[in-house]
């Protein structure tokens, strides 16, 4: 009787394995793949232009354009895995979009317009902030990727990856993170997710990579950057005093100088340096909330004439979020990509990402 039910039990588990096509770990085939179906977004009809489509995928639904100039793909591969590919910043309002960034709550709600309010949540962490501009380009494109997975999770895709590229990336941290926390009304919570974000900027604070990174663990979420691209060194990152965990000793310096330091020379000291110096950050956050939340708002108001702004976080303290995958550029490199001076997007296109994950992670 055992010996009949070693072999059942081996078919069984092999069949379960079959079933889980997505594997954790960086893929450098898969993620070419997904990469060159999320440059297929410059396409004319159906020439994409340097693009290789893969030919085990096919593009099942092209969303219309909404919010600032935001819109997603949602392919198919060949054995049922379902890849949403959000697209990169094409120019216009999907500009404002990115200097918009202003640091809000990873959880909330946004007023769209009249009659549209986004309920969201990326984050379990209350100190968890995002940038503003693109969880406005999530509301707008939440119901749609939510309703296109709910019609194929009817047909058996229950395994999805997320790529984006540049803005697309910034996306599509916060969508999975928004796909993480949503309820079953809005979408099944049985679903496999994997995620590519390529020239990547910082989505948001330490406390929301915390949490990204955690409900991305063991090889699910990947952050592609190549040294020589520095976008992915934007928004622009000032840490000051209140940015700190609530634990440490510096978020409460009053408290810090009693216990510490007994010297009441060396106490008015440090006091004077260290108000000095948050002084100075915050001077700095109040000009990025002058340049890049007031005078952005006035202009996100020509695109979007009835969005009701939420509260802004006095923070800037950006971070990375995902497991990085680094290309290192080499000489070669840079003789085939010379940078001129002027063409200051060379190292962030399609191309060189292409060249350096095929010379660094292609065997």
């Amino acid at each position: 009787m055992t010996r009949l039910l070693i072999p059942i039990i081996l078919l069984i588990a092999n069949s379960i394995i079959a079933q889980n096509k997505l594997k954790p770990g960086f893929d450098a085939h898969e993620f070419l793949d997904v990469l060159n179906l999320e440059w297929t977004h410059q396409d004319i009809g159906n020439n994409y232009a340097h693009a290789i489509v893969p030919p085990n995928y096919q593009r099942v639904f092209r969303s219309p354009e909404v919010g600032l100039k935001n819109k997603f793909d949602f392919w198919l591969r060949d054995d049922s895995v379902g890849v949403i590919c959000l697209r990169y910043t094409v120019g216009g309002s999907s500009w404002l979009e990115n200097f918009y960034s202003g640091m809000i709550k990873a959880q909330g709600s946004l007023q769209l317009n009249d009659s549209t309010i986004f309920n969201y949540k990326f984050s379990n962490d209350e100190k968890a902030f995002v940038h503003h501009g693109w969880t406005i380009g999530i509301g707008h494109l939440a119901p749609l990727v939510t309703a296109v997975i709910n019609e194929y999770y009817h047909k058996g895709v229950k395994e999805i990856i997320i790529v984006g590229h540049s803005q697309g990336a910034a996306l599509a941290f916060l969508m999975r993170s928004y796909l993480q926390y949503a309820p079953k009304s809005i979408v099944p919570s049985d679903i496999k997710y994997k995620v590519y974000c390529c020239a990547a900027p910082k989505p948001g604070n330490l406390f929301y990579a915390y949490d990204f990174d955690f409900i991305t663990r063991n090889g699910w979420a990947y952050r592609i950057v190549s040294t020589s691209d520095w976008v992915p060194q934007t928004p622009f990152s000032m840490q000051s005093i209140g940015d700190l965990h609530p634990a440490n000793p510096f978020a409460n310096k009053k408290q810090l100088m009693k216990k510490g330091v007994n010297n009441p020379l060396i106490r008015w000291y440090v006091n004077h340096a260290i108000n000095d110096m948050e002084g100075a950050a915050q001077k700095v956050n109040r000009k990025y909330a002058k340049y890049l939340t007031k005078r952005m708002g006035s202009v996100i108001k020509k695109s979007l004439k009835e969005y009701q702004n939420p509260t802004i976080q006095k923070s800037n303290f950006y971070m990375p979020s995902g497991l990085p995958i680094v290309l290192q550029a080499d000489s070669a490199y840079n003789a085939k990509f010379k940078f001129d001076g002027k063409n200051v997007f060379l190292h962030h296109t399609f191309e060189p990402y292409i060249y350096l994950t095929e010379l660094h992670y292609i065997e």
